[in-house]
Order: C-alpha cells, then structure tokens, then sequence
C-alpha cells in the first residue's frame, strides 16, 4: 500500500470532485534550453576556414577565407542589428592573402581579427568602435612552422586577451595582459599532429582540440588553461576525452567551435573517409552546474547541414547565431 501525498490528501478533501491533469511542456533537454535554429542566409561563398563573434552592441563580425586557388584572401563583414532581413552576403576585402587560419574575438567595443599566414606570421587587426572602423594590421609573433590548422582566440571579462593556435603536435597561447602582449608558451602534452582549437574564457582559457593522440587515434579533447579559476594560474589541466575514433579507421574530426550562450556548446566536424563519405557537423552542450573541467557533456548528435570547415557559434543578447563562410543560422 501506498500513502497519499500531501498534495493529493487536500485534492481529495477539496470542493470539487473532479480530477484534472495539468500538463507543461518545456524547450528542454536535460534542463538545457533546446535552441531551435533558424536558417536566415545561404550564399555562394567557398567553404574555407572561418569565424564569428557578436560584438558588444549586438553586431555580428565573420571573417572567412578564400580558396587557395584564390590566394587564401582574408575577408571581413560586420553586419549591425542582425536578423531576418539583413544582407549577409556583403565582404570586405582586408588586403591580406596567403592565409593560413584565422579567428575573430570581441569584448564590448572591441573586436579583433588574428590570422597566421605563409610567412609564419601572427597578425592582427583591431577595432575599437564594434567592428566600424579598423586599425593597420599588427605583427604579434611568429609560428615555428607554416604547418598551422587551428586558431582560436578569447577576451577575459577585463579586456585581456589571449590567442591560442596549433603548429604540428603543439599548442601554443599567446596572452595580452594590460595591453601589453606576453612572450608565447607552449603546452606540455605529448600527442599526435593536431587539427583544431576553439577556445572561450570562463574563469579559466576553457579549450576544445582536435587531432590523434600519440599512436595515432583521432580524438576530440578539452582542456583547460588556467587563469585560477578551477585550475592555477599558467597551467595545463589534464586532456579530456570527448570523443574518439581509432586509428586507421575511417573516421576523423576536426573544425571545432565553442561557446558559452548559458551552458558550454560545441561544435565539431566528423569526417568519414569510408563508402559514402561525409563531413557531418555534431554539436553538444555541457549539463548543468557542470564546470568545463568536469568535461561531461551531453551525447553528440549531428547537425543537419554538410560542410567541411565547421560550424562557429557566437551568442548576443537573447539569440545564439551559427555560421559558417556561406551559411548564417538564428
């Protein structure tokens, strides 16, 4: 036998004898808030490498990059007051060619664009008024090779910044603290060739990575630089597992976007290389009250859109915005 609940003994002593139900549906899974995208754009631009931030007014800065058969040209658009109506098609051309990778971060009215080029160089462009107007292009550092294939940079909530990018098998940050840029470290992990980086600040330089380990397995790990939050200040948390596929299969990931709209979420990019391949991008979130060292994370599932070079994500105000060089999502 079982007692009646509280509830239910003064529903039943109640005035009324009729019993209803009362139903409420949420937008949500597992507490999270279930984005329903929007498709606002589709163009014609060539999928490359690319970026997104929503700049402190609301504005959306992308940059992308053109096909090597183009000179790998640098581009940038800044589109205020974004939605339905709005013309995504319109690009700046920077003046910058033989790019490798690039990445666009914002706080408030600042916004900047970093790219690695050809010659190794690490550069930058900088606006202070979101995205308006822009400064000549800045030399930062230098990359050991020209053998690059992730760039991904974030603001701290006081304006310092830092630029993290992959060169081989290492990962490299670069901070500016007070304005003045830091001498560039390395990290102390021993993996395999590494294929991408996205990063987002939260305490900690919260980071994602793509690439195979050191016997070759293909895997998607977070990782966290401290800034002494939930790890020491100029530490290295250990590499996380997210997702995995062996070596010498046919599956591998790359192409990966973070974000922290409400929970962490992510993007990544699987590649099958098998019968029937595909580049399929997946996404998940963080569950909640998990912090992003906890790395638990919801089961990735796949998103409905092909591509190659990943799709980023960039929050403002009350919408979340997805992106890639060619296609723009609310």
């Amino acid at each position: 036998m079982r007692s009646l609940s509280a509830t239910l003994l003064a529903a039943q002593q109640g005035a009324s004898n009729t019993p209803y139900l009362k139903v409420e549906v949420k937008n949500k899974i597992t507490g999270i808030t279930r984005f329903a995208w929007e498709r606002l754009y589709q163009g014609n631009e060539a999928e490359y490498y690319h970026g997104l931030t929503a700049s402190g007014d609301g504005s959306l800065i992308r940059v992308r990059i053109t096909l090597p058969s183009d000179s790998c040209k640098l581009y940038r658009q800044r589109v205020a007051n974004p939605g339905s109506q709005s013309d995504f098609s319109v690009w700046t051309y920077t003046g910058q060619t033989n790019c490798l990778a690039v990445a666009v971060a914002s706080y408030g009215a600042e916004v900047s664009i970093f790219w690695i080029n050809s010659n190794r160089e690490l550069r930058r462009l900088k606006s202070i008024d979101y995205g308006v107007s822009w400064s000549s292009p800045e030399l930062l550092d230098y990359s050991p090779t020209a053998d690059v294939h992730g760039l991904a940079a974030a603001y701290k909530s006081n304006g310092n910044l830092a630029v993290f990018f992959t060169n081989q098998t290492s990962l490299f940050i670069k901070k500016c603290v007070g304005g003045s840029w830091q001498t560039k470290a390395v990290w102390d992990k021993n993996t395999g060739e590494l294929s991408s980086v996205a990063a987002v600040y939260s305490s900690d330089w919260n980071l994602l990575v793509t690439g195979q380990d050191a016997v070759g397995n293909f895997k998607v790990w977070s990782l966290v630089y401290g800034d002494g939050g939930n790890v020491s200040t100029g530490v290295w948390s250990p590499l996380k597992e997210l997702a995995a596929a062996p070596a010498g299969g046919d599956f591998l990931y790359g192409a990966v976007f973070t974000d922290k709209p409400d929970v962490y979420r992510a993007f990544y990019m699987e590649k099958f290389n098998g019968v029937q391949s595909y580049s399929r991008p997946f996404w998940t979130h963080s569950i909640p009250d998990a912090g992003f060292v906890d790395n638990l994370w919801r089961e990735p599932v796949p998103f409905n859109l092909s591509c190659e070079y990943g799709i980023a994500i960039s929050p403002s105000g009350n919408y979340a915005w997805l992106s890639t060089a060619s296609v723009m999502y609310q």
